[in-house]
């Protein structure tokens, strides 16, 4: 016998002899096996090429950010930097994205009239198109991006495709898109997102002054118009911002938002009128606190108090007989603010305890 004819005949015996439960374990190992093998090797495969995608655009990046480097130093016009970046689009379409990002944070550390030199180089490689598809896509991050990139390096052609998007209920990329419009210059979005957005959160008033803190008063839009807003969330955000921006101009407008019915802008009201502490605002003050009940009376009384003006002792002094025990210490507190002694205060007050707290030394 050859041994090709034993091997053959061995495996025939050795196979007959395995029952066929044995039979399909040993497939379904094999099979488990040649599987885990592909697996691996397509996991490997997978990684290879993401790494050298990755060395890839980590060389463009650095060569594009060395292009800027060369350009900002003064050696390269903008005319050889766009066709240095052309011939990096020519090897490689896909290399737009990385330019475009490079282009986006360079333009962060330029002033605004940097911006103009950018935008130039951003048109001369036709980016702007892929701006503006980005903002048309579906997905909110990729709009936000975009929105970014138009707002940043000053792209007003885009004006219209914002003004659209304004429509949007995502907050993050709502806020990007008034950031984009009133870096442009344009205020006829006020109207249009006290339109079609009945809601302004306290997180996006907070993002949205803060960015408007940074802007030159002749850039600013004129939010004054939001005091006669049919939503409260933006008459709130007028509010804060007449109150931060100091509009003395305002005032009588603030006064009868006093009558307003949410809670929220008349606490809003007494804040900015207790900061900006202006004897316009006094009247308002005094008819508020003759309807008002609770905390927005106990903040009226504290915000006249805070006022310096002594004829308002007749109209407090009733106030520390209050049913409320907390509206009398307020009203004692404003009229020491108004210059009252302690023996004067004792004499408004049936409770010593409260003429003490306020001229205990370690409360102050």
């Amino acid at each position: 016998m050859s041994q090709t004819e034993w091997i053959v005949d061995l495996e025939n015996t050795w196979l007959d002899s395995l029952s066929p439960f044995q039979l399909l374990l040993l497939t379904l190992v094999v099979i488990s096996t040649l599987t885990a093998v592909f697996l691996v090797a397509h996991v490997i495969g997978l990684m290879l090429i993401r790494n050298r995608r990755k060395w890839w655009a980590d060389a463009l990046q650095a060569r594009i950010e060395d292009g800027i480097a060369i350009w900002l130093a003064g050696d390269y016009s903008i005319r050889e930097l766009t066709s240095a970046f052309q011939e990096e689009l020519k090897k490689d379409p896909g290399a737009g994205k990385i330019i475009l990002n490079v282009i986006f944070a360079t333009s962060k550390l330029l002033r605004q009239e940097g911006q103009s030199a950018l935008r130039q180089l951003l048109t001369g490689l036709d980016l702007h198109q892929l701006c503006y598809k980005l903002l048309k896509s579906r997905h909110w991050y990729q709009q936000t991006y975009a929105t970014q990139i138009i707002g940043q390096l000053q792209m007003e052609e885009a004006l219209p495709l914002l003004k659209h998007k304004l429509k949007t209920k995502n907050s993050t990329l709502r806020l990007e898109l008034i950031t984009a419009m009133v870096a442009l210059g344009d205020q006829s979005w006020l109207q249009e997102i006290d339109y079609n957005s009945a809601h302004l959160s306290d997180w996006e008033q907070i993002v949205l002054l803060e960015r408007f803190r940074r802007l030159n008063t002749e850039q600013l839009p004129p939010f004054e118009s939001w005091l006669t807003s049919a939503h409260a969330g933006w008459v709130l955000f007028g509010v804060r911002l007449c109150r931060h921006f100091n509009r003395f101009d305002q005032v009588l407008k603030l006064g009868n938002l006093l009558q307003h019915p949410d809670k929220k802008v008349q606490m809003a009201v007494l804040d900015a009128f207790d900061y900006l502490g202006s004897p316009e605002a006094i009247p308002f003050l005094i008819r508020y606190m003759h309807q008002a009940t609770g905390d927005r009376l106990r903040t009226a009384i504290r915000v006249l108090g805070n006022q310096g003006d002594p004829d308002l002792v007749r109209l407090l002094g009733p106030y520390t007989a209050h049913t409320d025990p907390i509206v009398q210490l307020s009203a004692l507190s404003a009229l020491k603010e108004l210059g009252l002694t302690k023996i004067e205060l004792g004499q408004l007050s049936s409770n010593p305890n409260y003429i003490d707290h306020l001229f205990d030394p370690k409360l102050r």
